[in-house]
């Protein structure tokens, strides 16, 4: 069988058997793959993973060249940046003998992991109290998007949603103005950050004490964390943070300023007067630090419009990379802004070999993000490119469970396994 575990890897040692899907939970089992565990992504042919892209007649992903191809479900960029290292099978739980399949599964695995809303797995009779009948020791790891109780416990969600039930939103815009998302959902990585670590303790705690365990994961709330100092602050004053756009209120200035190009910036960030002085310096103008309006953080807040005016007039024709390195050599904190396609180029990223080229039998070799760690000893790595749907289903059903050709065959003939989506059920 294809095998994404390496056995040089700290955990090579587990089996985990997941339903993650989207961002947050594909993010926290890639995590384990990445780290060596064995990782079998199980989805269902009547419905896939969402993230897999859209299905023929309405179209939606990024796929090669823009070319959606006869499966462009194998192709999605989003899926397949988010599943490298696993193995991919089909089951539809609504059978009796996909259960029985998955529980058999159960058995040999040591964690399970699911990131649907709450009420799905009990539905399908699937929950912890029945996981450990057939495995005592097993490991879950629940995450929907507000957690598995509460009165928004039933409530669908995902990045766009929990950012804004986070108060992350409310802090989130220009002064003046009304609340906005990111628009990058950056709620679901960190989310499955805490997935990820809180899995890792349960693994401890099962090491040293043979003790399976469940893990109620909220994702609005590990969301929260992002805020915890405005969430503090309110809890002191009573006052609620107000929107800033990039301002700070212990900087100055402290935002992204235009430069030399076409929809180029840097971020600066002076933190100290004697930073602003150095800064004062490198623009050229001797006014700026005898300039009483700037002298120090109060009153550069006070005229932190005429401040950043002069800043960026010294920043508009020049050069963002240039500006940087001048400014760092100084020690004032600054970076361009940097566009996707530059983010390839950097040369610090390149320096610590971050992007790994995965060769896909369905889209060819495109660069991915590798693991977001570094560790001297046993580096992680991508081994396997994402699976296609349902690309590992004979293999595993077969090798891991047992099950004779003629049965999976027959499997497939009722739809609870292959891999081609039936997205009319």
């Amino acid at each position: 069988m294809t095998q994404p575990g390496s056995t040089d890897q700290p955990l090579a040692h587990l089996r985990a058997v997941v339903f993650t899907q989207a961002v947050a939970g594909a993010f926290t089992t890639k995590l384990l793959a990445d780290m060596g565990a064995e990782v079998i992504q199980i989805e269902s042919l009547t419905r896939p993973d969402p993230i897999r892209g859209g299905f023929p007649p309405q179209l939606s992903g990024t796929y090669p060249d823009n070319l959606p191809g006869d499966r462009p479900y194998n192709r999605n960029a989003n899926f397949n940046s988010l599943n490298t290292n696993k193995l991919g099978i089909t089951l539809d739980l609504g059978h009796q003998e996909a259960k029985e399949i998955f529980l058999d599964l159960v058995r040999i695995s040591d964690i399970v992991a699911e990131n649907f809303a709450p009420r799905v797995m009990p539905n399908f009779g699937l929950d912890y109290e029945s996981l450990r009948q057939v495995n005592p020791s097993v490991i879950m790891l629940r995450m929907p998007a507000f957690g598995c109780y509460g009165p928004y416990s039933q409530y669908m969600g995902n990045g766009g949603t929990t950012e804004p039930m986070s108060g992350i939103s409310s802090l989130l815009g220009y002064d003046g103005g009304p609340p906005i998302n990111s628009g990058v959902m950056h709620t679901d990585p960190v989310a499955g950050m805490f997935g990820f670590a809180s899995l890792l303790i349960a693994i401890h705690h099962r090491n040293r004490t043979g003790e399976g365990q469940i893990i109620d994961l909220s994702q609005q709330e590990t969301s929260i964390h992002l805020i915890s100092g405005q969430v503090m602050e309110f809890g002191m004053t009573g006052e609620t943070p107000s929107r800033q756009g990039n301002r700070d209120r212990n900087m100055a200035p402290h935002g992204n300023f235009p430069c030399q190009g076409d929809d180029s910036w840097i971020a600066i960030a002076v933190r100290s007067n004697e930073e602003w002085r150095r800064l004062g310096a490198i623009i050229g103008d001797d006014d700026l630090a005898a300039d009483p309006r700037f002298a120090d953080l109060a009153g550069r807040l006070e005229h932190v419009e005429e401040l950043e005016r002069i800043v960026a007039h010294w920043t508009r024709d020049k050069e963002a990379e240039s500006i940087t390195t001048r400014l760092q050599e100084e020690g004032i904190p600054s970076a361009p802004v940097l566009k996707t396609r530059e983010v390839f180029k950097n040369p610090q990223l390149d320096a610590r070999g971050f992007f790994e080229s995965v060769d896909h039998p369905e889209t060819g070799a495109f660069l991915h993000l590798g693991a977001p760690w570094r560790l001297s000893g046993i580096p992680a790595r991508t081994r396997t490119p994402a699976p296609g749907i349902g690309q590992h289903s004979v293999q595993v059903l077969s090798n891991l469970l047992g099950i004779p050709m003629g049965e999976i065959d027959d499997l497939v003939n009722k739809g609870i396994t292959g891999d081609t989506p039936n997205l009319d059920g």
